[in-house]
């Protein structure tokens, strides 16, 4: 794909869009971006409103079609297409004629896309499951290759992660084994205040911990996390089997890995020298897991620059 104008529509969440948007340029192409699926206290409290809903939700329609009418695109590309409803994406299949890829980072359990697929000639997702049961491509998330890094593994094992399900519970019985077995641990579960205040306070129907904090990690913090890990915690969530963007960026930085997603034993790279799988309801860790080290096959073609070509393929 050389020189082609792409309107890239997808969340900022840890501004995983931006590394979509270099490699599409790094093919010559020129990228604009909009913003989909809005998050924080302001849009949270404006979803407790129908009025306010709809004002955004035409607000926002109005700033999608005012670009695509300007922006004269060659491609379309969505991630996730939460903010607009079906309705919205056949408008926009029968205005326009140029090519519309959709992917979805997130299970059809979680977010029911079904309506959205006939509206776009490439549709692709991460959950293998979903795309057995929908019949479309099956397309795991992407990492970046970075230069190794000289820095000390003092962390044997690293979370950094937003809270859901049974995520909390999951570290604790993890941590439990780590104190007996004297490994060292940072886990950390971002749960936004507000949230927290009314979950823990009011409704009581959550735990404390100290894993919990109340403020997003810097994309740089988090980095430094996966440096100084040996093995990375991945809990995904029960209703997933698409493996998490956590899950790729472990692989390509060649680290251990403990995860909670049986369906990984399916992937081309699986290595149980490297990764192993344990029961969320019961959890059970193989110490001698810790004792080998060997490097991952079959990933280069979900390191981004290869991923935005199967993308669009």
């Amino acid at each position: 794909m050389i020189n082609k104008k792409i309107i890239l529509i997808a969340p900022c969440y840890f501004n995983y869009y931006k590394l979509i948007i270099s490699a599409l340029e790094q093919r010559g192409n020129i990228v604009d971006f909009l913003k989909d699926e809005n998050s924080g206290l302001l849009y949270n409290v404006s979803r407790k409103s129908s009025f306010l809903t709809k004002k955004y939700l035409n607000l926002y329609k109005k700033e999608v079609v005012r670009k695509l009418v300007t922006g004269s695109y060659d491609i379309m590309i969505v991630i996730g297409g939460k903010t607009l409803d079906s309705d919205f994406w056949k408008l926009i299949n029968k205005t326009y004629n140029f090519k519309k890829v959709l992917y979805q980072w997130d299970s059809i359990r979680n977010f029911d896309y079904r309506e959205m697929i006939d509206s776009f000639d490439i549709v692709k997702t991460f959950d293998s499951e979903d795309a057995k049961e929908l019949g479309i491509a099956y397309l795991p998330l992407f990492y970046k290759r970075q230069s190794k890094k000289t820095v000390a593994e003092d962390l044997d094992l690293m979370f950094v992660g937003i809270w859901h399900s049974d995520r909390i519970e999951i570290l604790h019985e993890i941590s439990n084994y780590a104190d007996a077995n004297n490994l060292k641990y940072i886990f950390k579960v971002y749960h936004p205040w507000y949230v927290y205040f009314y979950m823990v306070y009011i409704k009581n129907n959550l735990k404390k911990s100290p894993f919990f904090i109340h403020h997003p990690i810097p994309p740089e913090e988090t980095i430094s996390y996966y440096d100084r890990a040996k093995c990375i915690v991945d809990i995904n969530h029960p209703w997933q089997s698409g493996m998490t963007m956590r899950t790729i960026e472990t692989v390509g930085k060649g680290k251990k890995l403990i995860t909670t997603n049986s369906f990984i034993q399916t992937e081309d790279f699986f290595d149980p020298m490297m990764i192993q799988v344990i029961d969320r309801k019961n959890i059970k860790i193989n110490s001698d897991f810790f004792s080998f080290q060997n490097d991952y096959k079959n990933i280069d073609t979900l390191e981004i620059n290869n991923w935005v070509t199967e993308l669009l393929k």
